[in-house]
């Protein structure tokens, strides 16, 4: 027997603000994972207790208790060794707020998830994507500890690997969960843009936009971008001395942060010149008018190059980075606005 949704105008305007609100959950939480990691905080909690964890230390016996936990594990012992309880007390806090910001956004994913599903409210199309998500989510705290566990041994510093690919699933849920939003917007059904090479244009931009945001991670992971802090050369070198300093060669473009500095230098480049060329064929092809996402995505990028170098020039300050990556996170979501528009005419319910 075939199901029977029930579906109206007013269940859509719910999801879209739910599906919205859990978007702008996940940019909080890459927000507060990028502050977590450049205040040092990372490693502050050495154990992962998705139910317990939930409260903090309170009595100054829990705090002492925790303090000598995180004394067991290579940060203190090697870093960290003169630090305070009441220094400790800060960094913990950064990491802890990151995750039970966490847990906050799974439950209001989940709850409305199946408040919607008993109600009747989601199709098959919309069931089987949200439930990809929220798989996703379960799996991105996984990879959570994951990646903090890399950092509780001998070398007290997370993977800049297990960092990339923690930053980059957030990001794809992200994507993800705005796909589906923009598929409940049935206006955007008429706005599609015509041309099969801006459409391949598109998709290998937000392949080359993905890239730069994996790169920004390495950068992030592997501290570089406090080396070279001049552009447009790096201390007056296109090519630094130490750019192919490792063997194998091909390990310096993941691992030598000289090299993974200049090669997320390059990919904003190209980034900046592919989405300008982009922009001018979608307008050459459709009009003024039908290019206003690809505009809009072209204003975004150039903002992101000077947050970028700004906050190379200036040493990697907080308020800089922190909007850095707000930056990275809006170029993403308007490439993927963009792609909507040349793919998105399937998604629309309703």
């Amino acid at each position: 027997m075939k199901e029977k949704i029930v579906k109206t105008t007013t269940d859509y305007k719910w999801i879209r603000l739910w599906l919205v609100s859990v978007a702008l959950l996940i940019i909080a939480m890459v927000i507060v994972g990028g502050l977590t990691r450049l205040t040092g905080s990372g490693l502050s909690m050495v154990e992962w207790k998705p139910i317990l964890g939930v409260m903090p230390p309170i009595s100054e016996k829990e705090w002492l208790t925790s303090f000598n936990m995180y004394k067991a594990f290579p940060e203190y012992q090697k870093i960290n060794y003169n630090m305070q309880l009441a220094e400790f007390k800060k960094i913990y806090l950064w990491e802890y707020s990151h995750r039970l910001l966490g847990r906050l956004l799974g439950l209001a994913f989940a709850i409305p998830f199946f408040w919607f599903w008993m109600r009747n409210k989601l199709d098959s199309k919309l069931k089987k994507s949200l439930t990809i998500a929220f798989i996703l989510g379960g799996g991105q705290g996984l990879l959570g500890w994951y990646m903090v566990k890399s950092g509780l041994v001998n070398v007290p510093h997370v993977s800049h690997f297990r960092l990339a690919a923690h930053l980059g699933l957030a990001l794809f849920i992200l994507s993800w969960l705005c796909w589906i939003w923009l598929g409940l917007f049935s206006s955007l059904s008429k706005l599609r843009v015509k041309g099969g090479s801006a459409r391949f244009m598109a998709v290998s931009l937000m392949i080359l936009i993905s890239l730069q945001i994996i790169w920004g991670a390495f950068t992030a992971g592997l501290d570089a971008g406090l080396g070279y802090n001049t552009f447009p050369t790096m201390n007056g070198y296109w090519f630094p001395p130490d750019l192919m300093r490792i063997q194998p060669l091909w390990s310096n473009f993941v691992s030598n942060p000289t090299t993974v500095q200049w090669v997320h230098r390059i990919f904003g480049i190209l980034v900046f010149l592919y989405t300008a060329i982009y922009f001018v064929k979608v307008l050459q092809d459709n009009g003024l008018k039908a290019a206003w996402s690809q505009f809009l995505l072209l204003l975004v990028v150039i903002g992101q190059v000077v947050l970028g170098i700004l906050t190379l020039v200036n040493m990697v300050p907080l308020h800089l980075a922190s909007m850095h990556q707000i930056g990275g996170c809006m170029v993403l979501l308007a490439g993927l606005l963009c792609c909507f528009r040349h793919f998105g005419g399937s998604e629309i319910h309703g």
